[in-house]
């Protein structure tokens, strides 16, 4: 007996989840499948592995998979990020913007 084909909203159906995320399954090779064309496809038995592997069983909040955190803080940003680009702009500006005296003079005449 033939495997059935399917596409990635047929597959999302069974998976209960979105065409999307069965596509990005299949480009990282947690789901076994194939791009044809501009779309992915997978078959049924390949679905039935993936519900089934042990891989999926685990605990959502496993203290392994972000090193013992239960949430990502960006408060531990390293330089050379999007962020602490953002944040050398702003010091960047900071430094050569024009300084000005703390106290400003009159322009008035005595």
């Amino acid at each position: 007996m033939k495997d059935e084909i399917l596409k990635t909203s047929e597959a999302a159906k069974e998976l209960k989840t979105t065409p999307r995320t069965v596509a990005y399954l299949i480009s990282k090779g947690e789901l076994k499948g194939r791009k044809v064309g501009r779309g992915y496809r997978t078959t049924r038995s390949a679905v039935l592995d993936y519900i089934n592997s042990p891989e999926q069983t685990h605990d959502a909040n496993k203290d392994n998979l972000n090193g013992g955190r239960l949430c990502q803080s960006n408060n531990e940003t390293e330089y050379g990020t999007v962020i602490s680009l953002h944040r050398q702009g702003r010091e960047l500006e900071n430094l050569l913007a024009q300084k000005t005296r703390s106290k400003r003079r009159s322009c008035m005449t005595n």
